[in-house]
Protein backbone atom coordinates (compact mmCIF):
# COMPACT_ATOMS: atom_id res chain seq x y z
CA UNK A 1 0.00 0.00 0.00
CA UNK A 2 1.05 3.59 -0.60
CA UNK A 3 -0.05 6.83 1.02
CA UNK A 4 0.03 10.39 -0.33
CA UNK A 5 -1.27 13.69 1.02
CA UNK A 6 -2.72 16.53 -1.03
CA UNK A 7 -3.09 20.08 0.22
CA UNK A 8 -6.34 21.00 -1.54
CA UNK A 9 -8.80 23.92 -1.53
CA UNK A 10 -10.95 21.89 0.89
CA UNK A 11 -8.07 20.96 3.20
CA UNK A 12 -5.67 18.06 3.43
CA UNK A 13 -6.80 14.94 1.57
CA UNK A 14 -5.19 11.52 2.08
CA UNK A 15 -4.94 9.00 -0.75
CA UNK A 16 -4.19 5.37 -0.02
CA UNK A 17 -3.66 2.87 -2.82
CA UNK A 18 -2.77 -0.78 -3.06
CA UNK A 19 -1.67 -2.86 -6.03
CA UNK A 20 -5.29 -3.04 -7.30
CA UNK A 21 -6.21 0.64 -7.09
CA UNK A 22 -7.18 3.52 -4.88
CA UNK A 23 -8.76 2.18 -1.70
CA UNK A 24 -9.12 5.41 0.32
CA UNK A 25 -9.57 9.10 -0.36
CA UNK A 26 -10.01 10.64 3.05
CA UNK A 27 -10.53 14.17 4.31
CA UNK A 28 -7.70 15.06 6.64
CA UNK A 29 -4.46 13.25 7.37
CA UNK A 30 -5.44 9.60 7.72
CA UNK A 31 -2.97 8.07 10.12
CA UNK A 32 -2.41 4.69 8.53
CA UNK A 33 0.79 2.72 8.24
CA UNK A 34 1.62 1.63 4.73
CA UNK A 35 4.33 -0.47 3.16
CA UNK A 36 4.55 0.84 -0.39
CA UNK A 37 5.07 -1.23 -3.49
CA UNK A 38 6.02 0.26 -6.82
CA UNK A 39 2.57 -0.52 -8.26
CA UNK A 40 0.74 1.04 -5.29
CA UNK A 41 3.08 4.05 -5.37
CA UNK A 42 2.33 4.54 -9.08
CA UNK A 43 -1.44 4.35 -8.50
CA UNK A 44 -1.27 6.79 -5.56
CA UNK A 45 0.84 9.19 -7.64
CA UNK A 46 -1.67 9.01 -10.52
CA UNK A 47 -4.57 9.58 -8.10
CA UNK A 48 -2.86 12.65 -6.62
CA UNK A 49 -2.23 14.05 -10.10
CA UNK A 50 -5.85 13.50 -11.13
CA UNK A 51 -7.20 15.00 -7.90
CA UNK A 52 -4.98 18.07 -8.34
CA UNK A 53 -6.26 18.45 -11.91
CA UNK A 54 -9.83 18.13 -10.61
CA UNK A 55 -9.27 20.78 -7.93
CA UNK A 56 -7.66 23.07 -10.52
CA UNK A 57 -10.66 22.74 -12.87
CA UNK A 58 -8.80 20.70 -15.49
CA UNK A 59 -10.44 17.30 -14.91
CA UNK A 60 -14.04 16.08 -14.78
CA UNK A 61 -13.59 12.30 -14.72
CA UNK A 62 -11.17 10.04 -12.90
CA UNK A 63 -9.44 7.20 -14.70
CA UNK A 64 -7.23 5.93 -11.90
CA UNK A 65 -8.03 2.31 -10.94
CA UNK A 66 -10.22 1.79 -7.87
CA UNK A 67 -10.11 -1.17 -5.49
CA UNK A 68 -13.76 -2.22 -5.20
CA UNK A 69 -13.04 -5.44 -3.28
CA UNK A 70 -14.69 -4.20 -0.06
CA UNK A 71 -18.01 -3.56 -1.78
CA UNK A 72 -20.61 -6.07 -0.70
CA UNK A 73 -24.38 -6.21 -0.46
CA UNK A 74 -26.59 -3.14 -0.66
CA UNK A 75 -23.73 -0.81 0.27
CA UNK A 76 -21.70 -2.16 -2.63
CA UNK A 77 -24.61 -1.73 -5.04
CA UNK A 78 -25.05 1.88 -3.92
CA UNK A 79 -21.37 2.75 -4.28
CA UNK A 80 -21.24 1.15 -7.72
CA UNK A 81 -24.34 3.08 -8.82
CA UNK A 82 -22.84 6.25 -7.37
CA UNK A 83 -20.00 6.01 -9.88
CA UNK A 84 -22.57 6.60 -12.65
CA UNK A 85 -23.55 10.04 -11.32
CA UNK A 86 -21.73 12.30 -13.76
CA UNK A 87 -19.72 15.44 -13.15
CA UNK A 88 -21.98 18.48 -12.89
CA UNK A 89 -25.08 16.49 -11.98
CA UNK A 90 -26.66 15.59 -8.68
CA UNK A 91 -29.08 12.95 -7.51
CA UNK A 92 -31.17 12.63 -4.38
CA UNK A 93 -30.77 9.84 -1.87
CA UNK A 94 -34.18 8.58 -3.03
CA UNK A 95 -33.14 8.80 -6.67
CA UNK A 96 -30.05 6.73 -5.98
CA UNK A 97 -32.17 4.24 -4.03
CA UNK A 98 -34.44 3.93 -7.07
CA UNK A 99 -31.42 3.48 -9.32
CA UNK A 100 -30.39 0.39 -7.30
CA UNK A 101 -33.93 -1.01 -7.33
CA UNK A 102 -34.91 -0.07 -3.75
CA UNK A 103 -36.98 3.12 -4.07
CA UNK A 104 -37.89 3.20 -0.37
CA UNK A 105 -34.31 2.87 0.89
CA UNK A 106 -33.24 6.53 0.82
CA UNK A 107 -32.07 6.41 4.44
CA UNK A 108 -30.04 3.27 3.78
CA UNK A 109 -28.44 5.05 0.83
CA UNK A 110 -27.46 7.82 3.24
CA UNK A 111 -25.81 5.24 5.48
CA UNK A 112 -23.91 3.81 2.52
CA UNK A 113 -22.74 7.31 1.58
CA UNK A 114 -21.44 7.82 5.13
CA UNK A 115 -19.16 4.79 4.71
CA UNK A 116 -17.82 5.64 1.24
CA UNK A 117 -14.06 5.10 1.58
CA UNK A 118 -13.14 6.82 -1.70
CA UNK A 119 -14.53 10.35 -1.49
CA UNK A 120 -14.50 12.67 -4.51
CA UNK A 121 -13.45 9.92 -6.96
CA UNK A 122 -16.57 7.97 -5.93
CA UNK A 123 -18.68 11.13 -5.82
CA UNK A 124 -20.88 10.98 -2.71
CA UNK A 125 -20.82 14.79 -2.72
CA UNK A 126 -23.24 14.62 -5.68
CA UNK A 127 -26.00 13.05 -3.54
CA UNK A 128 -28.42 15.55 -2.03
CA UNK A 129 -31.46 15.35 0.24
CA UNK A 130 -34.81 15.78 -1.52
CA UNK A 131 -35.93 18.42 0.98
CA UNK A 132 -33.26 20.92 -0.04
CA UNK A 133 -29.83 21.83 1.20
CA UNK A 134 -26.71 19.80 0.57
CA UNK A 135 -26.92 17.31 3.43
CA UNK A 136 -24.07 15.83 5.39
CA UNK A 137 -20.58 15.05 4.13
CA UNK A 138 -17.53 13.34 5.58
CA UNK A 139 -15.32 16.28 4.67
CA UNK A 140 -17.79 18.76 6.16
CA UNK A 141 -20.59 20.77 4.60
CA UNK A 142 -18.30 23.62 3.40
CA UNK A 143 -16.19 21.07 1.50
CA UNK A 144 -19.30 19.53 -0.09
CA UNK A 145 -20.51 22.98 -1.11
CA UNK A 146 -17.09 23.78 -2.61
CA UNK A 147 -17.11 20.53 -4.62
CA UNK A 148 -20.64 21.17 -5.89
CA UNK A 149 -19.73 24.74 -6.88
CA UNK A 150 -16.59 23.44 -8.59
CA UNK A 151 -18.82 21.18 -10.69
CA UNK A 152 -21.40 23.89 -11.38
CA UNK A 153 -24.12 22.10 -9.40
CA UNK A 154 -24.46 24.77 -6.71
CA UNK A 155 -24.88 28.50 -7.35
Amino acid sequence: MAKALIDSPIGVVTVIANDVGVCRVWFGNLDEDVDGTSVADDIATRAVLQLREYFDGQRKDFTVPIDRSERVGFRGEVLTALETVSFGTTITYGGLATRVGRPKAARAVGSAMATNPIGIIVPCHRVLPSGGGVGQFGGGVPAKEWLLRREGSLG
